[in-house]
C-alpha cells in the first residue's frame, strides 16, 4: 500500500510537471505573436511621432525662413531709398558749394575789375 501510495505521488507529481511545462509552452507560444505584435505596434507608433515633431520642425522653420526672407525684402528696398537719398543730398550739398564756390570767384572777379 505505501508502494501504491508512494507510486501515485510520483506519478501525480510528473504529470504535474509535464502539465505545467505543456501550458508554459503552449501559452509562450500563443503570446510570442502577441507580444511581436505589440513591440511592433509600438515601434509604428514612436515612428509616426517622430515624423509629425520632425514635420512640425520643419513647418517652423519654413516659416521662420519665410518671414526672415520677407524681412530682409524690406531692409534691402529701405537701404536703396537711404542710398538714393544719399546720392540725391550729395548732389545738393556739392551744387550749393560750388554756388558758393562760384559766387566767391564772381565777387572776387568783379572786385579785381574794379581795382583794375
Amino acid at each position: 500500500m505505501l508502494e501504491e501510495i508512494n507510486i501515485q505521488v510520483i506519478v501525480t507529481g510528473v504529470v504535474g510537471i509535464i502539465t505545467t511545462i505543456a501550458s508554459g509552452w503552449t501559452s509562450w507560444f500563443f503570446t510570442k505573436k502577441k507580444y511581436y505584435s505589440e513591440v511592433d505596434s509600438t515601434l509604428i507608433k514612436n515612428m509616426q511621432d517622430s515624423l509629425a515633431f520632425y514635420t512640425q520642425l520643419s513647418d517652423d522653420n519654413k516659416q521662420r525662413l519665410d518671414e526672415t526672407l520677407k524681412r530682409n525684402d524690406l531692409l534691402e528696398e529701405e537701404i536703396r531709398q537711404l542710398r538714393q537719398q544719399v546720392f540725391e543730398l550729395m548732389n545738393t550739398i556739392c551744387t550749393d558749394m560750388s554756388c558758393a564756390l562760384r559766387k566767391k570767384q564772381t565777387k572776387a572777379k568783379t572786385q579785381n575789375k574794379k581795382d583794375a
